[in-house]
């Protein structure tokens, strides 16, 4: 084998050498020296005043006191040069750079969070985790049991705690992780939550056995207009499918009644004349439904739609990818 020598050369002092310039395509994203006075939790603060716009639910929201929240809110009025908040009477608004910072600011942290999510395990086995599922009194009686069989296979420590689904301020509660989901018939209008369909289901109708209407199997769109509505309606508005299928109904015109507990309907329909709109699975509860009549409600109507709902930034999430697979299950 031939042997290779390398010798060292020095070069004379009086050559120079001309080296290629290594460019760089790396552009910053940012400036730092723009960010250099917020952190992480800065902008979660930030975060959680846009969204309430009040103090108080801010520092409840991520989990500080209120005095703590003030002086946040007093170093990042310092820091962009604006109030951000105002008053207005007896409530807090948004100026135009806060407004404006709004959307972009939760979008980035919602983008922040994934990433941390990002190569994250859930051991169901091991777990112990406590999830907090809002549903109606119909979603404890029919389907909470089917949860809590299909959990119980794979995690045997994990515990479900029911939060009532009365309650206006859903969708802040699933974005704070206060909620971890929500299985519920419609909620309404609620923007930027993801939504899964379960089940399908009609609809019927329940009047008392001496209604004039009693006598009918199915419903026209006229008798269902004619008479008075009892509603159900856990967080407040009136459901959709009455709004699809009757302008009367669905303005409110025509509801005379409006009760946050779906078991407690029939007992209302046997005092009154009331007409109630309630899914068909309602004829399956363990409840009394003497001295009330079933009738096949308006084709008009669509059929109910079960759904679990939860907050995009649980997306990623293991454990609540793992809980949403096992209600997913149990509605199979």
């Amino acid at each position: 084998m031939r042997q290779r020598y390398y010798a060292t050369v020095e070069a004379p002092a009086d050559i120079a050498f001309d080296y290629p310039t290594i460019r760089s395509n790396y552009i910053p994203i940012v400036d730092p020296t723009r960010l250099s006075g917020l952190n992480l939790n800065a902008l979660v603060a930030l975060d959680a005043l846009l969204g309430e716009r009040n103090v108080t639910r801010a520092a409840k929201r991520i989990g500080i006191t209120q005095p703590a929240m003030s002086q946040a809110l007093a170093r990042l009025r310092d820091l962009f040069g604006d109030p951000l908040l105002v008053r207005k009477g007896r409530t807090m608004v948004l100026t135009p750079r806060a407004e404006a910072m709004l959307m972009p600011l939760s979008d980035a942290l919602l983008a922040v969070e994934r990433a941390l999510q990002l190569g994250m395990g859930f051991d169901a086995e091991t777990s112990t985790r406590i999830f907090k599922v809002a549903l109606t009194d119909l979603g404890v009686t029919m389907a909470l049991p089917a949860v809590l069989r299909a959990i119980g296979k794979q995690g045997p420590g994990i515990r479900i705690q029911v939060e009532p689904l009365s309650d206006l301020n859903l969708a802040d509660k699933l974005s704070s992780g206060e909620i971890d989901l929500v299985i519920a018939v419609y909620l309404g209008s609620a923007g930027g939550l993801r939504t899964e369909t379960l089940l399908e289901e009609d609809y019927v109708c329940l009047v008392r056995r001496s209604h004039p209407l009693a006598r009918r199997k199915r419903l026209r769109i006229q008798d269902y207009e004619g008479y008075g509505h009892v509603a159900y309606t856990p967080v407040g508005f009136v459901p959709r499918p009455m709004a699809k299928a009757s302008r009367a109904v669905g303005s409110g015109a025509a509801i005379r009644a409006a009760v946050p507990y779906l078991l407690a309907v029939p007992e209302v329909i046997r005092r009154t004349d009331l007409v109630a709109t309630v899914p068909r699975s309602l004829l399956s509860a363990p409840i009394d439904l003497g001295g009330v009549v079933t009738i096949e409600a308006p084709p008009e109507l669509p059929r109910v739609e079960h759904s679990q709902w939860w907050h995009p930034r649980f997306d990623l999430d293991p454990a609540h990818q793992w809980l949403r697979a096992r209600v997913r299950e149990a509605f199979a």
